[in-house]
């Protein structure tokens, strides 16, 4: 079942976010099964990230392979809400 992934990441920068995308893209893994979407966006206090996975296994074989990533980017430690999808629809 699809699943969607909502991870806020308090205190996080523009700039630490697009140091981590672009790590994440440039990886030799990436990109990696079971990915659909990525959306990420400034929060209140930090910054916001929007997924969805073909799965909850996907979602966390990516965290898997992308925890030191994380790491060395400094990135917050922060429990992912994920919700099962109803419909995953894409494009237009």
């Amino acid at each position: 079942m699809a699943v969607i992934v909502v991870v806020e990441l308090p205190g996080v920068t523009k700039e630490q976010y697009e140091e981590n995308h672009s790590k994440i893209h440039a990886a030799p893994w990436w990109p990696v099964d079971g990915f659909v979407s990525h959306a990420g966006a400034p929060a209140d206090n930090g910054w916001l990230v929007v997924d969805v996975w073909e799965s909850a296994e996907a979602f966390q074989g990516f965290m898997e392979k992308a925890g030191p990533t994380f790491q060395e980017v400094g990135m917050p430690q922060v429990q992912p809400k994920i919700y099962e999808a109803v419909h995953v629809d894409i494009g237009s």
